[in-house]
């Protein structure tokens, strides 16, 4: 195929580049002969790389298919497709476009690869409306394999069929937009991104907090500002003001048009959000104050613009999501991380977030959440999971999809530690022990808990040592056994309380997260008790500092649970399962097997303390009979110790 490029510019000459190495002959053309020339030397040095990678083997032959002239009506005549990569100009463009139906031959589709401009628009300016489509590549085109196939209402399903046909033959994957609309899918939804962004600096965020925020939560290659100063600051202002133009809910930030009047277009002239030239010193960003932003907030306007794209038939969602994911390299699109984290989350958070104009929540999710599809916590969302949900007593047991939810239901007793709990919760990682499916179990309690230890009125009704070590035996050291060889990782969520028993299991967990209200204690010896996890593998795991907390009972805070190293992160209530979509994901990036091999490895480190921890349960055991039990427990009774309050 004969391919008219005109505009020999960054994705001009790129894609003249990357056509000519899949065998098509390609004519460049742009106005001026030294722009042509600085686009034969920039695809010289490429495909030099491109030959010491051993990814070609002549940049000779390559080069030799492509043919610069300044001169357009020489060679139009020629083409067989035409690719517009010119200006960000309507006026240009279109001008171009009426030029171009005029030269080139009936057949020949003039394809655009703006990122702004609406294709309908150029379409007008031809007398071959038909022929007119969007095809946006990405930059730079040699990496991002993938394009975007823009319709209009007058377009041929010929025309689609043949780009489609034509990027297949680049090696390039692509999605085909149904309807014209400002900003197409990626640039479209990116923008919201950015819009969000832009609202963090207003709070007090740094660029450079926020950009640290998208790549290491959200996983993203490049940060906001940094992706939008590749873009080109012009560019992103642009796609705003044809989507305000066409009515789209957005508000143009005012430092936006200021950096484009004072050309700090980005990498391109030296200076955008980040200043080029230099190496400039990395900032030590705090974690904490990354952790401090919410992912649910920062997509939900993304999410709900997709809603609108499903809702007026733009494209499907497997087709944004993966918009996203190719075009932007994202790890996951924003309809897998909607289904993920719960449509009904989503809604909740828009309604926060004002519930006007882009927090109007989309009809498509009002409906969704009224039909309880919620995503992988019910089994049907923008996509359909695999989903189970069994009721073990007073724990709940949900199989989402490639994870298990276990979730302590013993609300109105602070999800103490009865025998019923601990025989359940036993059941429940047992299940997920037996299903190849499940990658990683989720615990947590429901209510204002996560558990406040064992039932101290079971503990009450022992009269002897022997009653004592028989309920360890038969309860308690069956889900103690089965954690000390579990091979499957355990994501703890912890909110509000979580003491004795329920501070001891997590002991036993793989990744602790907690919230910044939850309150720690091992108060076991106020009672007349011991704590024989935390005294035993605990003190062996997190070192002497946990012993204080053995010896006095004494409350602590989650930061001070971090700071021993029985925490892993603090976070807001509302975010914890934000941070447990976040290590879902990070784990279902580790190999099966090397996850199983690095748990093999902990369990038998685990292991190592079981001879302390059988001695520590023989001592717990042998103090039920003691007067300083009794009297622990009658005054734990009469709630003398404020520690217990609430239970």
């Amino acid at each position: 195929m004969k391919v008219l490029v005109i505009g020999a510019g960054a994705m001009g000459h790129a894609i003249a580049e990357l056509t000519a190495i899949y065998g098509h002959e390609v004519y460049l053309v742009d106005i001026k002969q030294e722009i042509l020339d600085q686009a034969i030397s920039n695809i010289k040095w490429s495909l030099e790389q491109l030959k010491n990678k051993g990814t070609i083997q002549s940049g000779e032959e390559i080069l030799n298919r492509i043919h610069v002239t300044t001169d357009l009506s020489s060679v139009a005549a020629e083409a067989d497709l035409v690719i517009e990569a010119i200006s960000e100009n309507l006026e240009l463009k279109a001008k171009l476009f009426e030029t171009l139906d005029k030269l080139c031959k009936e057949e020949v589709i003039i394809a655009s690869n703006t990122s702004s401009i609406p294709i309908s628009k150029l379409a007008l300016a031809t007398k071959r409306p038909e022929k007119v489509a969007g095809l946006h590549f990405f930059n730079p085109p040699l990496l991002i394999r993938f394009v975007e196939i823009i319709g209009h209402t007058n377009v041929a399903r010929t025309t689609i069929e043949r780009l489609i046909e034509f990027a297949k033959s680049l090696a390039m994957d692509y999605v085909v937009l149904q309807k014209d609309i400002p900003g197409f899918v990626v640039n479209r939804l990116a923008i919201r991104g950015f819009l969000e962004a832009m609202k963090l600096v207003e709070k007090g965020f740094t660029y450079e907090e926020i950009d640290t925020f998208a790549k290491k939560r959200l996983g993203y290659p490049m940060g906001i500002f940094e992706l939008a100063d590749f873009v080109g600051i012009d560019i992103l202002y642009s796609v705003l003001k044809e989507m305000a133009a066409a009515g789209v809910k957005v508000n143009i930030p005012k430092l936006l048009e200021e950096m484009v009047s004072s050309k700090r277009l980005g990498i391109k002239t030296g200076a955008g959000f980040y200043e080029y030239g230099f190496k400039l010193a990395s900032k030590n960003i705090r974690n904490e104050r990354i952790y401090e932003i919410s992912t649910v907030r920062f997509l939900a306007s993304t999410i709900n613009e997709c809603a609108w794209l499903i809702s007026n038939n733009v494209c499907e969602a497997k087709d944004i999501d993966k918009a996203m994911k190719k075009g932007l390299n994202l790890p996951k699109g924003p309809l897998e991380f909607a289904d993920e984290i719960g449509i009904d989350k989503v809604v909740s958070t828009l309604k926060e977030m004002g519930g006007e104009g882009e927090y109007f929540p989309n009809e498509l999710l009002l409906d969704m959440l009224s039909k309880n599809r919620l995503g992988k916590k019910s089994g049907q969302g923008f996509y359909s999971w695999k989903y189970e949900r069994y009721e073990l007593g007073n724990i709940l047991y949900e199989k989402r999809h490639d994870y298990a939810m276990i979730t302590m239901r013993r609300e109105r007793k602070l999800n103490s530690l009865d025998e019923e709990m601990w025989k359940n919760l036993n059941e429940a990682f047992t299940i997920a022990a037996k299903d190849k499916e499940i990658r990683a179990i989720v615990i947590t309690g429901q209510g204002r808990a996560f558990s406040a230890g064992d039932d101290i009125s079971v503990m009450e009704k022992w009269k002897s040592l022997n009653e004592g070590k028989e309920f360890f035996e038969r309860t308690i050291a069956p889900f103690v056994l089965n954690l000390l060889n579990y091979e499957k990782p355990v994501i703890s969520l912890i909110s509000g309380i979580a003491y004795g028993g329920g501070l001891e299991i997590n002991l036993l967990f793989d990744i602790v997260i907690a919230s910044d209200d939850a309150s720690f204690a091992l108060p076991e010896g106020l009672i007349g008790a011991m704590p024989p996890i935390g005294s035993t593998v605990g003190v062996a795991m997190l070192g002497r500092k946990l012993l204080r907390y053995c010896l006095t009972g004494e409350q602590f805070d989650a930061f001070e649970a971090k700071e021993l190293g029985l925490v892993d992160i603090v976070v807001r209530k509302d975010q914890l399962d934000e941070i447990m979509v976040e290590f879902l994901d990070k784990i279902r990036r580790v190999a099966p097997l090397s996850e199983k091999a690095i748990k093999r490895s902990v369990s038998a480190l685990r292991n190592l303390y079981l001879n302390a921890l059988l001695i520590g349960t023989e001592e717990l055991s042998s103090l039920v009979a003691t007067e300083d039990f009794k009297e622990g427990m009658s005054a734990f009774m009469s709630k003398r110790y404020p520690i217990w309050k609430g239970q």
